[in-house]
C-alpha cells in the first residue's frame, strides 16, 4: 500500500475474492477507486501506511465482489406480469412480446432502462450484459454517474439482411474501438455485438458481426438452443420460426437448412470460439457440449427465463463435467420475476442439486466477468479491481465454512446486501 494514500480497512467474518479460497476474518483495504489488498486481518492491518487508516469492522458479514449478470434486456424491464405464460412454450411467449413491444414508444424504453438499472443496483449486481437492438438515433449516453457498469451488446436481426448496414447497425456502434483496460473500470458502457440468433438473423450477419468482435477483441453473444422450435427450424427449415418470418416478411427463400443443431450450424459458421457467450443453452446433446468445449466457448444461463417459457432445464453437470465456463443471467422481465442475480442463484441451488454452491456463486461473479472481458476491474476481489463491493448480512445462516457460499445466496436472495464504497449511484 501506498504510504501517502488515503486507505480504508474492511474488515468482516468472511471475505471472498473468488479468484482464491474465502478468507476467515478477513480484510479489504481501499484506496481510492481501487482495492490495494485482501487477506487474513492481521496481514492487511500490518501492512497499513505508516499515517494510519480508516477501519471498518462488518462483523458477521461476507464481503464480495459485486455480482456480475451476463444476460439481460433491459428495454423490457416494464413488461413483468404482461405477457402469459399460459400456454406455455415459444409461440405463445413470443407473439406476446410482440404485442407489448409495440406499445413502447422511446421514451417508455428510456424509463425501463432506468427502472431497471435501479434494480439491478439495489440487489448487488456491478457489471451488466444489456443486449439491444440497435436504436435509429444510436445509442443514447449513460446518464451521469451511471452504475452498474453496462457491457453493451446491439443486438443485430434481420433473417433477410447480409451485413451490419443493412442490420441498421453502423450508426450505433461501427466505429467502437477495441476494448482498454480503463473503459472496464469506467461507470459507462463497453459496446459490443450480438446477434439474435440463428432464426432471426441470417447466416452472413451472424459471421460479418462474429468478425467485427473479434477483430476488436470483444465479446459476442448469440441466443442459442432455446426452445425445441429452434432445433427444428435450423435441422429442416420447418415450423414455427419459419411460420413466424414468413408472416413478418423476413423469410430468405435462398436459405437452406443445417441439418444439425444449432451449435453444430455456429461451428459450422466459424463463431465457436473463447470469446463467444452461448446464451440459453437448453436443448443440448452430448455432441453439442463437446463442440463448446472444443471451442472454449461460454454458456449463460438463465434457469428460470427457461422456466417461464419452456419449462426446459439448462444441464449445468453436462456443462461443468467438460470444463466449460458457465455464467448466469437473468435475461429480462418479459421473460422472468425480477433481475436479482441472487433469486436466480438461490433457484440454481434447488435446479442444479448435487452442484457445490461455490460454483454457482461463481457464475454470478468472476466467471462472467471473464466471459466479458471485464475481470480485471469486476467480478473478483483483490489488488488492483475496482470498488465498490458487497457486504452480505450473514445473520445466524453460517456457522460452519462448507455453508458459506449457500448462505451467502440464500441470505443475497432474502435482501441482506449492502454496497460498500459505493460512490457511483444510479
Amino acid at each position: 500500500m501506498n504510504p501517502s494514500e488515503t486507505v480504508t480497512i474492511h474488515r468482516a467474518d468472511w471475505v471472498l475474492p473468488m479468484t482464491a479460497p474465502p478468507v476467515q476474518d478477513g480484510a479489504v483495504a481501499v484506496a481510492g477507486d481501487r482495492i490495494a489488498a485482501v487477506g487474513p486481518w492481521r496481514e492487511v492491518i500490518g501492512r497499513r501506511p505508516s499515517g494510519g487508516c480508516r477501519e471498518v469492522d462488518h462483523g458477521r458479514a461476507a464481503l464480495l465482489p459485486g455480482l456480475v449478470n451476463a444476460h439481460t434486456h433491459l428495454d423490457w424491464s416494464l413488461l413483468q406480469g404482461r405477457i402469459p405464460d399460459d400456454p406455455p412454450g415459444f409461440p405463445a411467449w413470443v407473439r406476446g412480446l410482440f404485442a407489448q413491444r409495440e406499445a413502447l414508444d422511446p421514451e417508455s424504453r428510456r424509463r425501463a432502462r432506468s427502472q431497471g438499472r435501479e434494480e439491478l443496483h439495489a440487489s448487488g449486481t456491478a457489471v451488466a450484459a444489456d443486449v439491444r437492438n440497435p436504436p435509429p438515433e444510436g445509442a443514447e449516453a449513460p446518464p451521469p454517474g451511471a452504475f452498474p457498469v453496462e457491457v453493451r451488446f446491439v443486438e443485430v436481426l434481420g433473417f433477410h439482411l447480409t451485413g451490419l448496414a443493412e442490420a441498421g447497425v453502423s450508426g450505433a456502434v461501427a466505429d467502437a474501438p477495441g476494448r482498454s483496460e480503463e473503459a472496464a473500470f469506467h461507470p459507462f458502457r463497453v459496446e459490443t455485438l450480438a446477434a439474435h440468433s440463428l432464426y432471426a438473423a441470417s447466416p452472413e450477419l451472424i459471421r460479418e458481426a462474429k468478425e467485427w468482435t473479434r477483430r476488436r477483441g470483444l465479446p459476442f453473444s448469440i441466443h442459442v438452443a432455446e426452445h425445441p422450435e429452434e432445433l427444428e427450424f435450423v435441422q429442416r427449415g420447418t415450423g414455427f420460426c419459419r411460420t413466424l418470418l414468413e408472416s413478418l416478411g423476413r423469410w430468405n427463400p435462398r436459405w437452406r437448412p443445417f441439418g444439425a443443431s444449432p451449435v453444430a450450424a455456429l461451428e459450422a459458421l466459424g463463431v465457436l470460439d473463447r470469446s463467444t457467450i452461448l446464451v440459453h443453452a437448453v436443448y443440448m446433446d452430448d455432441d453439442d457440449w463437446d463442440r463448446v468445449a472444443r471451442a472454449g466457448a461460454t454458456v449463460c444461463f438463465c434457469p428460470r427465463s427457461n422456466r417461464f417459457i419452456t419449462g426446459g432445464r439448462p444441464k449445468l453437470k453436462d456443462a461443468l463435467a467438460r470444463g466449460i465456463r458457465v455464467c448466469l443471467g437473468t435475461d429480462s422481465r418479459a421473460s422472468n420475476e425480477d433481475l436479482n442475480l441472487f433469486k436466480e442463484a438461490a433457484y440454481g441451488l434447488t435446479l442444479w442439486g448435487g452442484v457445490g454452491p461455490e460454483r454457482i456463486l461463481s457464475m454470478i461473479s468472476i466467471n462472467g466477468a471473464k466471459a466479458l472481458g471485464v475481470d480485471g476491474a469486476w467480478g473478483r476481489l483483490g489488488p488492483g479491481a475496482a470498488v465498490p463491493f458487497l457486504r452480505v448480512d450473514l445473520g445466524g445462516a453460517v456457522s460452519r465454512a462448507r455453508d458459506l457460499a449457500e448462505g451467502i445466496v440464500c441470505r443475497g436472495a432474502e435482501g441482506h446486501v449492502q454496497w460498500v464504497m459505493n460512490e457511483w449511484r444510479v
